[in-house]
């Protein structure tokens, strides 16, 4: 499993916020400055950490990280295996399965005895 030793928050120049990781603060924090991302938040990790544990961290250093709280617990669920909330399904028309088309039976011969068309005829 690949672990990180930077981790935070920036945001693109379309407002998309994102929880970021790196193994560089100064590169990464140029490339991000580079491109425009505002907010920028990184913090170097005390020891190399797994996304999930990185995570974790952010949220419990508090500070600037607190305003990104649900964005940075959702990272985490993500990255732990926890599945996301329901989204609402969309309305659709189920339609009704195709019958399968099957011939139709043909009723049983039916087979009498000597003995029993001798009864009929007795019977007649």
């Amino acid at each position: 499993m690949q672990k990180f030793s930077v981790a935070g928050v920036s945001g693109d120049e379309h407002g998309s916020i994102k929880v970021r990781f790196a193994n560089d603060i100064v590169a990464r924090t140029k490339l991000f400055q580079k491109s425009n991302h505002n907010p920028l938040e990184l913090l170097e990790l005390p020891k190399p950490m797994t996304k999930a544990e990185a995570c974790q961290y952010l949220l419990d250093q508090g500070g600037v990280f607190t305003k990104y709280k649900d964005l940075i617990t959702e990272t985490l669920n993500k990255k732990e295996g926890v599945p996301a909330a329901p989204k609402a399904a969309k309305a659709t028309t189920a339609k009704a399965p195709a019958k399968a088309k099957t011939p139709a039976k043909k009723p049983a011969k039916v087979v009498k005895t000597k003995a029993e068309e001798k009864d009929e005829e007795l019977a007649a």
